[in-house]
């Protein structure tokens, strides 16, 4: 009986240790299909166009309206170089057809994002 009384805190302890093992994995260690890789970074390349196309209608317009202010601007800069390392990085995982680290996916899904916020939907319209 002894025995048994040492070996369920033993088990349920180790429990608990594969259990948070498991929870590290789903953070740190999934990896996502090369088609979800493919749809992200097509996500990033219609929002670096837009981005591109944002930067220079913000240079071109004189005076510049408040949308277009410098730290918006670099925001933008900042983003799109951050989410290009991230497709760059990924593009191999495509290539070969495996499947890519959910970290890099992670980190595109939120660059797009935050462009998505950040660049105007309609900057000639008043809200």
């Amino acid at each position: 009986m002894r025995k048994l009384l040492l070996v369920i805190p033993l088990a349920l302890s180790l429990g608990a240790c594969a259990s948070l093992t498991n929870a590290w994995n789903v953070v740190t260690g999934v990896s996502v299909s090369p088609q979800q890789i493919v749809i992200v970074a097509n996500a990033f390349d219609a929002g670096e166009a837009s981005a591109t196309q944002y930067l220079l209608y913000c240079k071109a317009t004189v005076p510049a309206p408040s949308y277009c202010a410098l730290a918006t601007r670099q925001s933008v800069v900042k983003t799109v170089r951050t989410a290009r390392a991230a497709r760059n990085a990924l593009e191999p995982y495509i290539v070969s057809g495996s499947a890519g680290p959910a970290a890099l996916y992670n980190t595109l899904v939120a660059a797009v994002n935050s462009l998505q916020a950040q660049i105007p939907v309609n900057p000639g319209v008043a809200k």
